[in-house]
């Protein structure tokens, strides 16, 4: 049986991974770069600024035939999604 590495590589290896992690606590990443939170609708298409969600609405009405409503909105998981669902007004 072959081993591809040795247990002292393998801890040299783990080390160098934890001495990594240790260096980047507390420094500050980019929102750009932020892990997503669970996003409350999963199955849509999920755009990561802005201006990719407009060119995705652009192209679905390049694409389709007949007049589409579309919108954009940010979702509370950090993404940009595209609906055809009018904005909710909720009354008080």
């Amino acid at each position: 049986m072959h081993v591809p590495f040795s247990d002292d590589e393998l801890e040299e290896f783990y080390r160098r991974i934890e001495a990594r992690t240790a260096a980047q606590v507390g420094r500050r990443v980019p929102r750009h770069r932020r892990p997503l939170l669970a996003c409350p609708t999963p199955d849509k298409e999920a755009y990561r600024d802005e201006e990719s969600a407009r060119s995705g609405v652009y192209r679905i009405r390049e694409r389709s035939r007949g007049d589409l409503r579309l919108r954009i909105y940010h979702c509370a998981c950090g993404s940009w999604h595209i609906t055809s669902s009018p904005d909710l007004w909720f009354r008080r």
